[in-house]
Parts: C-alpha cells; structure tokens; sequence
C-alpha cells in the first residue's frame, strides 16, 4: 500500500517559493543559458520531491521515496516507533513525523499522511515493534 507524505504550509512555501522565484529569475529573464539550465534542473527536482515523496508498504519492506532518492528496510527489523516534531532534513514534508529505529542503530523519519493505517500495516508484518505515541519535540 502507498502513502502519500503529510505536507505542512511551511513547506509548501518553501519549495513552491523557490519554485517561483528561480522561474522568475533564472528562466523568465535568461541572463545566462546556464542559469537556465540549472534554474530548470533545480525547479525540476523541487517539483520531484514535492509529487515524489511517499512510502510504499510491499510485502514484509517498508520502501522510501524522495524525489531520486530511496530506502528500504524489512519490517521484521523495525524496533520502535515515536511520533516526533522535527524540523530537520528527513524524506517528509511535514514536521509531525514518526521516527523508526531499525536495525542495529538506524534510524528513519518520515512523514505518511494516514499514520494510524501505516502504523497498523507495519504492525501486522511485525507485531514485535513497540509504540511510542506522544509526540516529541526536538
């Protein structure tokens, strides 16, 4: 099953402001064709991240997407579970996020949109994995 990424005004001002500011700079007034170019790539792949950010829960591996990058980890190795506030760079764009411990000492956040159904998924694959449910804040 897939989960969209919850998104947060905050972020949505700031990839969508980029957005518009590197077109009005960068495409709209060509200075230069490089500009250009980079402004387009950059414009590009904020778009990317915004449509392309999400988590797909498929068979017993729980698979991260954002923009060109991706994880996977098996869901038999997801210790714990917390809900977190957390402004910092993950795979989400929202800052009420869960954070999975997993494996040995890794961790992952991120941010699907309908957590209590993503919770119950993963809970079915491993139901080994505990919950922690009030949100923290950093």
């Amino acid at each position: 099953m897939y989960f969209v990424s919850k998104k947060d005004t905050l972020y949505f001002i700031v990839i969508w402001g980029t957005v518009i500011f590197l077109s009005q700079t960068f495409i709209f007034r060509l200075e230069s064709a490089f500009g250009g170019v980079v402004g387009f790539i950059i414009i590009g792949y904020l778009i990317w991240i915004w449509f392309g950010t999400g988590y797909k829960i498929e068979g017993a591996t729980l698979k991260v997407q954002f923009g060109g990058f991706k994880w996977e980890t098996d869901i038999e190795e997801i210790k714990t579970i917390r809900k977190v506030k957390n402004p910092f760079s993950a795979p989400a764009l929202a800052m009420d996020r869960l954070e999975i411990l997993y494996g040995k000492y890794d961790v992952m956040t991120i941010s699907p949109k309908n957590e209590d159904k993503f919770i119950e998924l993963l809970l079915n694959e491993n139901p080994q994995i505990q919950i922690e449910e009030k949100r923290s804040k950093y």
